[in-house]
């Protein structure tokens, strides 16, 4: 597990707050985010696509918290958007390593 940093949220740290996990499956790699202890965000690394899970909103840091790390892992601005109102997002063509 470790902290996830600030690249481009205007914040310098996220003092501890933010942290990610990543897990390794059989078929997929899994990459969670905690916002205070909770889970509220995870990526899915599929051979051939990629999926991504928004656990829904809780307070205005944890959603810093959640842009932060999907535009860390490959998302626009309006993927995020799109991500934020149906919960979920499939993108083709990354190839996670496994």
């Amino acid at each position: 597990m470790y902290e996830l940093s600030c690249r481009y949220d205007t914040r310098q740290s996220f003092y501890g707050k933010a942290q990610v996990e990543i897990k390794q499956y059989d078929n997929f790699i899994a990459t969670i985010l905690y916002s205070y202890g909770t889970e509220v965000a995870s990526i899915e690394e599929y051979k051939h696509f990629t999926k991504y899970y928004y656990n829904g909103q809780y307070s205005c840091t944890t959603t810093r918290h959640q842009k932060e790390f999907f535009k860390q892992n490959g998302l626009s601005d309006n993927e995020i958007k799109e991500l934020f109102k149906k919960g979920q997002l499939e993108k083709g063509g990354k190839n996670a390593t496994i």
